[in-house]
């Protein structure tokens, strides 16, 4: 029944002119968010990196649940964002990582979690292949593949050019290269910084990190439903066994995994040891 409704409308004129202000204030009142509940054990800090070409926008909903649990965030823009496309190259984007790790330590976290969304994804998996001391890695609609065949037929041009201009000691020029994915189709950036993502045998591939990962580095790997890349069995199936990695698929597209996926992150934070 609604609320006007328990005013009888015969009702004097200024009972019924209060009731109906009361009412709209009820409906202007603050609704007090619902919160999730606390991260157990050590204080934990979480560094989620965005996808190719975007910003923090996918990621936003999950790092709030995540404050909202207790654990400490951050949510830099990276190399691989909007305004910095392949600006660094892939061991130098690990380096840039090491800077936000370090900032969740001094900020009071003892459990580090690496998670990164779509390329973001890529990058916290090889993160967890050359860092020790992490207590997991988070993988939501991992993306970017070199090696694969159909990652390498789209991008064999600019891959080409870049290995023609290192082959020719230009490898710190810059040059506009084709791309795919995110926001953006062509990407600026030096020779050698855009081979080091492209490279079919290079440091970015799932065969280069997930047998690396850290054997005491847990993983929680999540796939949208409807994603049409779906990597998590790939990568775990090459990663060394853990009994707290796991496999998660949430009801989304590759776009919508990280916000579908706050539930599931939070529980696999709860449960682990």
């Amino acid at each position: 029944m609604p609320r006007a409704a328990l005013i009888h409308q015969n009702s004097p004129p200024n009972i019924w002119f209060i009731a109906r202000i009361a009412i709209a204030l009820m409906a202007l009142a603050p609704i007090s968010p619902i919160k999730a509940e606390p991260v157990a054990g050590e204080k934990i800090g979480i560094l989620i990196m965005h996808g190719k070409g975007g910003t923090k926008r996918l990621i936003s909903s999950l790092g709030r649940a995540l404050e909202d649990a207790g654990a400490l965030i951050k949510m830099p823009l990276m190399g691989w964002s909007a305004g910095r496309i392949y600006d660094k190259g892939y061991e130098e984007s690990m380096d840039e990582i090491d800077t936000y790790v370090a900032e969740l330590e001094t900020a009071g976290a003892t459990r580090i979690f690496v998670a990164g969304h779509s390329i973001g994804a890529n990058a916290a998996l090889g993160y967890g292949a050359r860092r020790e001391g992490l207590a997991g890695v988070i993988l939501l609609a991992y993306g970017h593949v070199p090696g694969k065949r159909r990652f390498a037929q789209k991008l064999s041009k600019s891959t080409n050019k870049a290995r023609r201009m290192i082959d020719a000691g230009n490898g710190e020029e810059t040059a506009v290269f084709n791309d795919s994915g995110g926001a953006n189709e062509t990407a600026t950036s030096s020779a050698n910084d855009l081979f080091s993502w492209f490279d079919p045998k290079g440091p970015a591939t799932i065969n280069n990190n997930a047998g690396k990962l850290k054997p005491n580095t847990p993983i929680l790997c999540i796939d949208g439903d409807h994603d049409q890349w779906k990597r998590c069995k790939e990568i775990l199936g090459s990663a060394p066994e853990n009994p707290s990695t796991k496999h998660a698929v949430v009801d989304a597209d590759h776009k919508g995994t990280p916000s579908a996926s706050a539930e599931v992150v939070l529980d696999w934070l709860q449960g682990l040891k």
